[in-house]
This record gives C-alpha cells, sequence and structure tokens, in this order.
C-alpha cells in the first residue's frame, strides 16, 4: 500500500514530469521516421517466391528463402511512395531475420529510368528499447520520486561526459584513453552522488571513499599486468582499433568497475551516517562492526554481480566458437581472458572499497561530533555569559 499512498501525495511538478516524460516517448515512437537520414520504409504485404535447402561441407541443413515484399517510404523525399524489392533470409539468420507485414526496414534507395529500385539493408530495431527507456525513467520517478529524477539528469550528464571525451580521444590521437577516463571518472562520481543526495558529509564521505577505491584497484591491476606483461591476455577483439589495445583495455577497467565501487561506498557511508544520526553517542567501535557486517553481506554478492555481468556479455561468442567445433581450451582463452580479468579487477576493488569507505566514513562523523560538539560548548558559554 505504501507506493500508492506515496503517489497521492506527490508533488505536482512529479506529476508534471511523469506526463511529459510519457508523452516524448510515445511522440517519438510514433515519429520516430523523421529523425533518420536513411531510408525508412513499413511492410504492406510480401510474398515468398521460392526456397531452396543447402548443406555445407560440415553437413548442416539450412533453408534459403526468397521473398518480394512491398513496402511504403515513411520518410525522405519519396515519403508515401511504394516499391517491391526482393529479400532474401535463412533459417539460420546469417543473411537476415524473416520479416512479416507492419514491420520496418531500412533501404537502400536507386533512381534509374524506370522509377526507384532498392534493396533491404537492415531492420529497424530501436523501438523496443525506446519503449523501455520510457517505462524505465517512467519507473525511475514512480519509485524515486525526486531523488529518481536527479538520478535521471545525472545518468544524461553522465552519458555526455563520456560521449564529449571519447569523442575528444577519437579526434586527437595522441591523447591518454587512461587518463580521460580518469577524468571521466571523477567527473561521473560528483555528478551522480551529488546530484542524487545533496551536498552533506554522508556525500563528500561516499565521494572520497569511491575514488579511494576506485583509484587503489586501478593501481594494483595495472602493477600486476606491467609485471605479467600481460601474459595470457587475447587482444584480438581490439585488432581493428587503430590506438594500443592495452590502454583500451585498462580505461575500460576503470569505468566498468566505479558503478560496483560506488554502490559499496554509498551502502556503507549511508549506514553508518544512519546509525549515527539515530543515536549521536554510539560508539566508533560500534559503528567499525556495523560497517564491517555490512561489508562482509554485500561482498559477496556485489562479486558475483561484476562478475556475471562481465561473462554474460561473452555467451553468444562463446556459443559461436563452440558450435564450429572450436577446442574449449582455445574457447574460453580467446573470449574468457579479458573478461575475467575485469570481473577479477572489479572484485579487487569491490572488496577493497569495504574498508576505505569504513575508514573515510569514520573519519568524516568524527569530524563531525568535534564540529557539533565546538558549536554546543560554543552556545552553552553564549547562555552562560
Amino acid at each position: 500500500m505504501y507506493p500508492f499512498k506515496a503517489m497521492r501525495r506527490r508533488p505536482l511538478s512529479m506529476l508534471i514530469a511523469m506526463v511529459v516524460l510519457a508523452w516524448a516517448g510515445i511522440y517519438l515512437m510514433l515519429n520516430s521516421p523523421s529523425f533518420y537520414d536513411e531510408p525508412l520504409a513499413v511492410i504492406i504485404n510480401q510474398t515468398q517466391l521460392d526456397q531452396e535447402v543447402i548443406t555445407d561441407e560440415t553437413e548442416s541443413v539450412d533453408t534459403i528463402y526468397r521473398n518480394e515484399i512491398n513496402v511504403r517510404l515513411l520518410n525522405t523525399a519519396f515519403k508515401g511512395e511504394q516499391l517491391t524489392l526482393m529479400y532474401q533470409y535463412s533459417d539460420s539468420k546469417v543473411y537476415h531475420d524473416a520479416l512479416a507485414v507492419g514491420d520496418e526496414v531500412f533501404i537502400s534507395l536507386r533512381e534509374t529510368a524506370e522509377g526507384l529500385s532498392g534493396e533491404v539493408v537492415d531492420e529497424k530495431r530501436d523501438q523496443p528499447v525506446l519503449f523501455l527507456l520510457v517505462a524505465f525513467l517512467l519507473v525511475m520517478i514512480v519509485i524515486g520520486r525526486k531523488e529518481g529524477l536527479f538520478a535521471m539528469v545525472s545518468l544524461a550528464l553522465n552519458t555526455a561526459i563520456m560521449a564529449m571525451l571519447i569523442w575528444y580521444f577519437v579526434a586527437n590521437e595522441g591523447s591518454s584513453l587512461l587518463a580521460l577516463m580518469g577524468i571521466a571518472v571523477i567527473l561521473m562520481t560528483v555528478t551522480s552522488l551529488f546530484f542524487v543526495s545533496g551536498i552533506t558529509y554522508k556525500t563528500w564521505a561516499s565521494v572520497c571513499a569511491t575514488l579511494l577505491g576506485t583509484g587503489v584497484m586501478l593501481l594494483i591491476s595495472l602493477i600486476v599486468l606491467d609485471a605479467t606483461h600481460h601474459a595470457g591476455l587475447r587482444f584480438e577483439e581490439m585488432g581493428f582499433l587503430t590506438r594500443h589495445p592495452e590502454a583500451v583495455f585498462t580505461a575500460g577497467i576503470l569505468v566498468g568497475a566505479l558503478g560496483a565501487v560506488m554502490d559499496v561506498a554509498v551502502t556503507i557511508n549511508s549506514s553508518l551516517f544512519s546509525l549515527y544520526q539515530q543515536d549521536p553517542t554510539i560508539s566508533y567501535r560500534q559503528l567499525r562492526k556495523a560497517g564491517q557486517a555490512i561489508g562482509e553481506d554485500i561482498m559477496g554478492t556485489m562479486t558475483n554481480i561484476i562478475f556475471f555481468a562481465y561473462i554474460s556479455g561473452t555467451i553468444p561468442t562463446l556459443l559461436i566458437y563452440l558450435l564450429n567445433d572450436a577446442p574449449l581450451g582455445f574457447v574460453l582463452e580467446m573470449n574468457l581472458s579479458l573478461e575475467l580479468v575485469r570481473a577479477l579487477s572489479g572484485g579487487i576493488g569491490i572488496v577493497l572499497s569495504i574498508p576505505i569507505s569504513l575508514s573515510v566514513s569514520l573519519l568524516f562523523i568524527r569530524f563531525m561530533r568535534k564540529k557539533q560538539s565546538a558549536t554546543a560548548h560554543e552556545e552553552v558559554n553564549t547562555w552562560t555569559h
């Protein structure tokens, strides 16, 4: 019942934000063709012309289908015109996916003496993603209220920070991606925490703990990687980069571990500051024991989260290798070496951030206690005089 009661008490600004967000999402979904430079069309009819069953040298069987599809253009100067295209797909989806009437596709157009012609380039797939994005933002506002709205703003700012620094790295060949991502980590940490929690001692403690934990994690990772000369790491997936893959990899470690370290730091700091606010006379020993207990509870789950988050991204590639009879050892080495190092580095950051966050929290609480004690002493002196 609590969420419904909270919704009835929701300020007018939150309701306005929800309505504006929902309207913007619906508008984008209904008018998305106008935002694309590539020709976009909707399938209004299709007819299967023939199909062919083929068998390769490994005796794998596949069926190729050739369809004739009628489409109506949704944008460009030819909006509203219809044309007929040939489309080919297979059961294995090596060529394209099967299409249905109502699907939207990107096409390439050619003007000839006989009129317009073209071919299907790819299926438009961003509408479900846009729907999920709007649903995510609405849930953030409904559940998080003001904090959820600020979290959305900080997420947008963090995305802009990352995009600007990556663009700078691409445009300037001599720039250091690791240094740029270090700047991004500082800016994103400050933006995320101060926007959501405000400028308080608790937020300052979370910022310091996050940056210290991430920095120590990166330092240890760099020392280990340098001492082992990156032995056992396969950078083939970065083979098309024109920059050093080792630098790109270490920058990815830094950014990838930030979220987990920040989560641990915020959890411990918020818990200890809450205990202190409820009982200002609580001892440092009790706070330390409480912080250690919290750290022990979240350490295992957070480590598993970052491990599964990294490993899950390799499942499609693993299946491609395994289904083509590649040796298991080769498959694991090719696909898991980088992800395991990322996961292990993130795990180091999580474990180290627990004592770091605990120490930083106690330091700030000690400072707050001394400041409050000095303020109370001054008030007593004022009353006595």
